[in-house]
């Protein structure tokens, strides 16, 4: 705040300091020994403040300077409406904020605890139980009990889906062959589908799971078996296709469209990314962890299609 000058009347600097509010120029009148002090708030207008000020000297019984008190009054009257109707909306805003990030995930909590209990009833993986050979992609039975079945040819793979149990494109994402194996998928499906249901609803999460699911799913089981670390095969479980869906979907959303608040940050994407090429140049086979890497890679790039399709469709 910068004082321009002053005037030896009260009326006088009240009525020019209003004239420069009416200009969008904000400004007060301040009594000090006698005068009237003119304060300008804005510094970038300490010139054209200070010209005004010469103008009105020199006459202030202009009728540009009529009406001044009033005009300005209803100016300020108007500001001050105007904040308090911000404030409320940024207050409202952060109460919805608030509560939406308050708000339960019933979709995320029911995908977990079915992992789980199929973790269960599977025993750990297990392929002689029966939900075993009645949720992954085929009956392991076929390669114990038929002399024809083979397990390279897509078909043979693909056996119980092409007799109508389609269900199997989905259901090997929510069995889990060790307990490592179910807690590391169970914590970063969490830490991505959490902000999804929460910003986008339980509906939008579901059609994400589902599509990177069955996506990722058929890509591993139906893919030729001689593609080295990205062969197909009938021997897969887990849900980190979906994970990598989820992964590939937030990281178009945090690049492309900040403003939708879901977000997930670099050093999350590049563990990810290289655990994902870690299992693809075979290092983490040649330790013993077999890697569905196609589902990984399959499940990735459709999250990131459904994240950037949005983006294509604005172009």
């Amino acid at each position: 705040m910068r004082q321009i000058g002053s005037l030896p009347d009260q009326a006088e600097a009240e009525q020019f300091a209003a004239y420069l509010i009416t200009q969008g120029i904000p400004a007060h009148a301040e009594e000090e020994d006698g005068v009237w002090l003119i304060w300008v708030r804005d510094e970038d207008a300490l010139d054209s403040a200070a010209e005004a000020l010469e103008e009105f000297r020199r006459d202030p019984e202009s009728p540009r300077y009529a009406g001044a008190i009033r005009q300005a009054n209803a100016r300020l009257a108007e500001e001050e409406r105007l904040r308090r109707q911000t404030q409320r909306r940024i207050v409202a805003m952060g109460e919805r904020w608030r509560r939406q990030d308050a708000g339960r995930t019933p979709l995320v909590s029911t995908v977990i605890g079915l992992c789980v209990l199929v973790f269960f009833i599977t025993n750990f993986g297990n392929p002689t139980t029966s939900a075993y050979q009645t949720l992954a992609f085929v009956n392991p039975l076929y390669e114990v009990r038929d002399s024809d079945w083979n397990r390279h040819d897509w078909r043979d793979r693909a056996v119980d889906i092409r007799s109508g149990q389609f269900w199997r494109l989905f259901t090997p994402a929510v069995m889990h062959g060790s307990l490592m194996h179910l807690a590391f998928n169970m914590i970063m499906f969490y830490i991505f589908a959490n902000q999804i249901e929460r910003r986008r609803g339980a509906w939008r999460l579901l059609g994400l799971i589902l599509f990177t699911g069955v996506v990722s799913n058929a890509a591993q089981g139906l893919a030729p078996t001689d593609w080295g670390t990205l062969s197909g095969t009938h021997r897969f479980l887990g849900l980190s296709g979906v994970v990598y869906g989820l992964l590939g979907y937030l990281w178009m959303k945090t690049v492309y469209d900040p403003q939708s608040g879901l977000y997930v940050n670099g050093g999350t994407v590049m563990f990810l990314v290289i655990w994902m090429m870690l299992g693809i140049t075979g290092m983490l086979g040649a330790v013993g962890l077999p890697i569905a890497n196609l589902a990984h890679a399959v499940g990735m790039l459709s999250g990131m299609a459904v994240g950037y399709f949005p983006v294509l469709a604005r172009a």
